[in-house]
């Protein structure tokens, strides 16, 4: 089988287990808040909204929003996703030839089509995918560049960091990691000057939102990240494709046996050629960057984030395997992909989000109005933005403080059920809602509620 056919049958399988989320999946929270920038009327309100309520660049949300305007449905916009986890998979393909056997790249392009973090954001209204796919690019560009140097080439590459940095500010940290590769490898000085002038030109348009991020930033939109974790940072290579045994001390094992194995193939890389070592860099320095910023306490290490090198630990892991005895090669390599398809079962088959609009539906059905609270358990801005959103007239709920009032009917969600509750005493002494977050419309509230203002929810949670 030729690579090119590789590639078209690893972007197939890539797109075949996006699709089912796009059109079974709910829209979560961080989905909601897209959906809202993306149906702006007009494009500079777009930017400000983006500005005012999000913690990364436009460049992904003004795609959405062309595509919206156009007329394609706000939930088939995710196919930009899709599309986007399609090509990545089959650039992976393409990436890794240059390094290994085609059998080991058509290996690594099944790990970034069937990874479970890529497969979440593969069919979310969500920019994470994009930036994979940029990140690739990134190194394929570059590797073009100072193996043959021309105008075009530049180009391409300098249009790639303006698009990758107008995606994520984390495409900062593979930028950061490339231009260290340029300068200290020996074997590209002769384009070297060439490669870092696209670079430049590139990040020069990215930087024209500079004092946006830093307003960003100081909103604080990254207060859910806790302090730092080692555990968390040698997790994430093995979290970016699967969740098996997370959070428990087998997951651990499996966690540091994966690092391991990703840095196994990293320093096969770095002995095989200078592009094998632009690919070790590229899936090793990111994550200590955001790793040593995390640790000096700037929040900002997060999973998501880190998909960027998602391609490239998927390439170091399957150099690993290039290392050993052919025998042994052939069952490693089966096994994993295996193994790798089973445990991507979950996230193929939706993620564990739950059915906001079954949930909107079924309030609606039980009788609830806007002038009546609903309870639910857990982390409440889970459930806030896509109730609001999915319910009719798309209701504002702020969470309440219960009042010495009787509430005489509250809903309750648990889980995917809703119930509904007659009371005959305030809602604080009623052992069954002890836990609860309350949820009200603040203009349509009942006297037994008192809505807490939005700007102290970060506070509440």
């Amino acid at each position: 089988m030729t690579e090119r056919r590789v590639m078209v049958l690893v972007a197939l399988l890539a797109a075949a287990v996006r699709l089912p989320g796009v059109y079974t999946q709910a829209f979560w929270q961080d989905e909601v808040a897209s959906a809202r920038i993306v149906t702006e009327p007009t494009f500079p309100r777009l930017l400000a909204h983006v500005a005012r309520t999000e913690s990364t660049p436009p460049l992904w949300y003004a795609l959405a929003w062309l595509a919206n305007r156009a007329g394609t449905p706000l939930q088939d916009v995710r196919l930009l996703s899709v599309l986007a986890g399609a090509l990545l998979a089959a650039a992976v393909v393409d990436l890794a030839r240059r390094l290994v056997s085609l059998p080991l790249a058509a290996l690594a392009g099944l790990l970034t089509a069937l990874g479970g973090q890529l497969v979440v954001q593969g069919h979310e209204l969500r920019a994470y995918e994009l930036l994979a796919l940029l990140s690739v690019l990134l190194a394929r560009c570059l590797l073009a560049e100072v193996e043959s140097p021309s105008r075009r080439r530049e180009l391409a590459l300098a249009a790639v960091v303006a698009a990758g940095g107008l995606t994520h500010y984390f495409f900062g940290f593979s930028v950061a990691a490339a231009v260290a590769w340029l300068w200290l490898e020996p074997a590209v000085r002769a384009a070297r000057r060439r490669a870092s002038a696209a670079v430049l030109t590139g990040g020069a348009v990215a930087v024209l939102w500079l004092p946006v991020m830093l307003e960003q930033y100081h909103r604080d939109r990254f207060w859910w990240i806790g302090a730092f974790r080692l555990r968390t940072v040698v997790a994430a290579p093995a979290r970016l494709f699967t969740t098996a045994y997370a959070n428990t001390t087998p997951g651990a094992a499996v966690s540091i046996v994966g690092l391991l194995f990703v840095l196994a193939g990293c320093l096969y890389l770095w002995r095989l050629s200078p592009a094998g070592r632009l690919v070790a860099v590229l899936a090793l320095a990111p994550l200590a960057e955001a790793a040593v910023l995390w640790s000096a306490g700037v929040r900002i290490f997060s999973l998501r984030n880190l998909v960027g090198i998602a391609p490239f630990v998927a390439v170091g892991a399957v150099c690993a395997l290039a290392a050993l005895p052919w025998r042994a090669l052939r069952l490693a390599a089966v096994a994993a992909a295996a193994g790798l398809a089973l445990l991507s079962l979950g996230p193929v088959a939706g993620g564990g989000v739950p059915r906001y609009d079954a949930l909107a539906h079924a309030l609606v059905a039980e009788g609830w109005t806007p002038a009546q609270p609903v309870a639910v358990f857990g982390d409440f801005f889970r459930y806030r933005a896509p109730l609001e959103w999915y319910l009719p007239h798309r209701p504002l709920l702020d969470a309440s403080r219960p009042r010495a009032v009787i509430c005489r009917t509250v809903y309750v969600i648990r889980g995917v059920g809703v119930i509904r509750m007659r009371l005959d005493r305030p809602i604080d002494t009623v052992r069954r809602l002890r836990g609860a977050t309350i949820l009200a419309d603040p203009a349509a509230a009942p006297r037994c509620v008192r809505p807490i203002t939005r700007g102290r929810l970060a506070a509440l949670a």
